[in-house]
């Protein structure tokens, strides 16, 4: 776990839940392409081998069928609904793994609490993250996350 919050982009749940997605993940930019290479980097070895990632169109800028990562290409495809704000990870066994998105533009401390509650299996609720990004620039609501007990996050 690294001791920087502004510098930590993905956690994965310490316990299993199959009703819950596996981590989250903070993406630099929209661009799919681009961000691949971080979010394999913190992709934990022991997790399994990703070698298929489905995508919500609207949280990216371009839809690329194929990523190349590591070198090797990396197989894409879109799910068929608009506004799920998740990916989802096929590994080389076929298990497949969810994982929550917080947009790019989300503020810093609003990423880091959503990291946090995956982190400690809390349960994470990303449709309010447009709220917290008007939380940050003077609103008065209340953040959208929840926190457990044990945590497990990467950066």
């Amino acid at each position: 776990m690294t001791s920087q919050p502004h510098a930590r982009r993905f956690a994965i749940r310490a316990t299993f839940d199959k009703n819950a997605p596996y981590g989250a993940w903070w993406p630099r930019n929209r661009t799919l392409a681009d961000q691949f290479d971080d979010l394999f980097a913190a992709w934990p070895p022991q997790a399994g081998r990703i070698v298929r990632v489905l995508y919500s169109p609207p949280d990216w800028d371009d839809r690329p069928r194929s990523v190349a990562v590591a070198g090797r290409r990396v197989k894409t495809g879109s799910f068929p609904r608009d506004d799920t704000r998740q990916l989802q990870l096929t590994l080389g066994d076929g298990v497949r793994r969810t994982i929550t998105v917080i947009p790019p533009q989300t503020p810093a401390r609003a990423a880091h609490d959503i990291l946090t509650a995956v982190a400690a299996d809390g349960r994470v609720d990303t449709s309010g993250t447009q709220q917290a990004v008007w939380d940050d620039e003077g609103g008065h609501g209340e953040r959208p996350i929840s926190s457990g007990t044990s945590a497990h996050a990467v950066a």
